[in-house]
C-alpha cells in the first residue's frame, strides 16, 4: 500500500462546524410518549449512529422483540393522487409502494427516512404516526442526518436538502452534478456547523449548515457513494471512493492543508468506521484493512473475495462485517484474526448495528437477526416477509427497520 500526499491548492473556502446536538445521548422520546424506560434513551441521528460511523448503539437492545407498529405510506404522493382524480387518470397511479433502501435516522422521538418515490417522511417513534412528509425532486436512497434543528439528506437527482426537523419546511437546497447516494456528516470547528456530503460528480462538498452556502469542494477521480467519517484525533474527514482510494481531508476553515490519499486497491461502496484512531475499510474486491490514521500505515489486511456493500461495525474488541457470501464475520480489531462467523440464508447487504449483548441486521432473506457478539450464535430472528437492504436504527429500545415493500417497521422488547 502506498500513500500519496499532496498540498492543497486553491480548493475553495472551508468553514467547519460546531454541532452540539449531534451527540446521541440523553434525549427524550417526546411529551406524548406512552413508553416507560429504565435506562437512558439515545438518538441515532445519522448513518451508523455517530460521526465516526461505528454502527454501535449506546442502548443495549436484546430480544425477543415484537412488532410495535408499521407505517405504510400511500402508493403515491398527495399531489399525484389529487392530480389523477382531477384528470380521471387514477388507473395510472402506482399499484404498489416504492422500496425504501435508505437507512432511517432517529432524533428526539422522530424517525426520518426517504423513499425511492422521492418522499421524505418524519414518523413518531412511539406510535408510528406521520408527522410530516416532504417531496424531493428525485428518489432518495441515502440516509438523512439530524444536526441541531435541521435534518439533511440528498436525492439521486443531485440535490442536497436542509429541512426544519420539526415542521419539514425547506430551509435550503443545493444542486450538485451527480447522484447523492451517501449520507451527510458534520464536524465542530470554531463553533460553526458545516455539513459534508459526497456526490457521484466525483466531489466531496462542504456547506454552511445554516445558509446552504457552498464553502468548498474536493474533486476525486471517480464517484463517491459513501458517507464520510470523522477522525477526531486528526481533525479530519475520511471517505472511500470508487477511485480505490481512502481520502483523508483536513478539517480546516479555509480548505488548506495537507491531503492524503491511501491506496485501497478497489473501489469502496460502503462507509468506513473509525475507532481509537484506526479506520476499517472493506472494499469491493473483498479486502478488509485496518489503517492507522496517524501514520497511514496498514495494521492488518484480510482477503475474503467478497464484494462488500454492507458497512462494517465495531465494538471495543471486534470488527463485524456482513457480506454477499451470506456471512456475518467477527474479526479481532488488533490482529485481524477471524473470531467467528454466522451464516444467514442469503446475502447480507444491510449494515450491522452492535449493542452490548446483541448484533442486529436485516437480510436479503427477508429476516431480521439478533446475533450474540461473543460467539456468533443466533439469539433471535423474525421473518419480515420482505427483503431488507437498508441498515437498521435503534433508539428508545425501539428497532426501526425499512423494507423493500416500502413499509417502515418498529420492534420493541415484549411487554414494553
Amino acid at each position: 500500500m502506498k500513500n500519496r500526499v499532496f498540498a492543497a491548492g486553491v480548493v475553495c473556502l472551508m468553514a467547519l462546524s460546531g454541532c452540539d446536538k449531534s451527540d446521541s445521548g440523553g434525549k427524550s422520546v417526546g411529551a406524548d410518549s406512552d413508553l416507560n424506560f429504565t435506562e437512558e434513551i439515545h438518538n441515532w441521528p445519522l448513518f451508523r449512529g455517530d460521526a465516526q460511523m461505528q454502527g454501535r448503539s449506546q442502548e443495549d437492545l436484546v430480544g425477543p422483540l415484537e412488532m410495535a407498529w408499521s407505517y405504510e405510506p400511500s402508493v403515491a404522493t398527495a399531489e399525484a393522487i389529487a392530480a389523477a382524480k382531477a384528470t380521471k387518470t387514477q388507473t395510472k397511479l402506482p399499484k404498489k409502494r416504492w422500496p425504501i433502501e435508505a437507512t432511517p435516522v432517529i432524533a428526539d422521538g422522530t424517525v426520518f427516512v426517504g423513499s425511492q418515490d422521492g418522499r421524505f417522511f418524519a414518523i413518531n417513534l412511539d406510535k408510528g404516526t406521520e408527522k410530516w412528509t416532504f417531496t424531493a425532486e428525485g428518489p432518495i436512497s441515502g440516509p438523512g442526518a439530524v444536526f441541531g434543528d435541521h435534518v439533511f439528506f440528498g436525492d439521486t437527482y443531485g440535490f442536497i436538502y436542509a429541512l426544519d426537523a420539526t415542521t419539514g419546511d425547506e430551509k435550503w437546497r443545493y444542486e450538485t452534478n451527480g447522484q447523492i447516494k451517501g449520507g451527510v456528516n458534520a464536524m465542530p470547528v470554531d463553533g460553526k456547523l458545516t455539513i459534508f456530503v459526497g456526490s457521484e460528480d466525483n466531489s466531496l462538498y462542504a456547506f454552511d449548515a445554516t445558509t446552504g452556502e457552498k464553502l468548498w469542494s474536493h474533486e476525486t477521480d471517480n464517484l463517491i457513494v459513501s458517507t464520510p467519517s470523522i477522525v477526531a484525533s486528526k481533525q479530519a474527514i475520511i471517505f472511500g471512493g470508487c477511485d480505490g482510494l481512502l481520502h483523508v481531508i483536513p478539517a480546516t476553515r479555509d480548505g488548506k492543508g495537507e491531503k492524503t490519499e491511501i491506496e485501497i486497491g478497489s473501489y469502496i461502496a460502503n462507509t468506513s468506521p473509525v475507532a481509537d484512531g484506526i479506520a476499517y475499510i472493506a472494499n469491493n474486491s473483498g479486502d478488509i484493512f485496518a489503517i492507522d490514521m496517524e501514520s497511514g500505515e496498514t495494521a492488518w489486511e484480510v482477503k475474503t473475495g467478497n464484494e462488500f456493500i454492507s458497512s462494517p461495525a465495531v465494538n471495543d474488541t471486534h470488527l463485524f462485517v456482513g457480506g454477499p457470501d451470506k456471512r456475518l464475520v467477527a474479526y479481532d480489531r488488533v490482529t485481524g484474526e477471524e473470531a467467528w462467523e454466522f451464516r444467514a440464508r442469503r446475502s447480507i447487504d444491510s449494515s450491522p448495528v452492535v449493542c452490548k449483548r446483541a448484533i442486529w441486521f436485516g437480510g436479503m432473506d427477508a429476516r431480521i437477526y439478533s446475533i450474540n457478539p461473543e460467539d456468533g450464535s443466533e439469539l433471535w430472528s423474525y421473518e419480515l416477509g420482505t427483503q431488507v437492504k437498508a441498515s437498521l436504527a435503534i433508539s428508545a429500545q425501539t428497532l426501526v427497520v425499512c423494507g423493500d415493500d416500502g413499509v417502515v417497521y418498529a420492534f420493541r422488547p415484549e411487554g414494553l
